[in-house]
């Protein structure tokens, strides 16, 4: 299981909601103990296990290989976490 290192604590990378309930706004970025950056998302549309792309100004999340990594599948409207895992 990742764990985050900073800026907050107890972070569950893996878990998805159809609220955003966790008082961590979108767009908020953590570094993990595996040395990667994991940002706050939002599905536009249903997402799978794979590359994704994160639309950094809105924070929305689409199923298009891009620049980060959804661990964890997505449902259209879910909030959760993508990695990063190349940068341009």
């Amino acid at each position: 299981m990742v764990n985050t290192v900073t800026p907050i604590l107890g972070v569950d990378f893996d878990n998805r909601s159809l609220t955003n309930d966790t008082g961590v706004e979108l767009g908020t970025l953590v570094n993990g103990n595996d040395g990667k950056e994991y940002v706050r998302v939002l599905a536009t549309e249903a997402i799978a296990i794979g590359t994704c792309t994160v639309d950094l100004s809105t924070f929305a999340v689409t199923d298009a290989a891009g620049n980060f990594t959804a661990d964890v599948a997505f449902l259209s409207g879910e909030y959760g976490w993508v990695k990063r895992t190349a940068f341009t």
